[in-house]
């Protein structure tokens, strides 16, 4: 039996993970807004001490944007424009069974 989402539901989906994403990151990502659009996050800065605090962070919010959201890039906008902007998957690995 094969399970069947709507748009809404997927879009609910959507809308928990980044809840779960933004928990995690709840103190770097103030003043911030996410939008997840094509295969991309985009963290929204409201101001430039917030890019600076994202970038201090990066490294472990990339795994972490690959494993919870499952995108495969991050990218950090401000005023309108992306500033930055990186893969989420650099190394692949093939799961194997023994």
């Amino acid at each position: 039996m094969s399970i069947k989402f709507t748009a809404e539901d997927l879009s609910r989906l959507d809308d928990f993970r980044l809840e779960r994403f933004h928990e995690l990151y709840a103190q770097t990502l103030v003043g911030c807004r996410l939008e997840l659009k094509f295969d991309a996050l985009l963290i929204h800065c409201s101001e430039p001490w917030c890019v600076d605090q994202l970038m201090e962070e990066l490294d472990r919010m990339v795994n972490a944007v690959s494993l919870v959201l499952g995108t495969k890039y991050l990218s950090i906008c401000y005023a309108a424009e992306e500033v930055y902007r990186t893969k989420t998957r650099l190394h692949r690995q093939q799961c194997m069974s023994h």
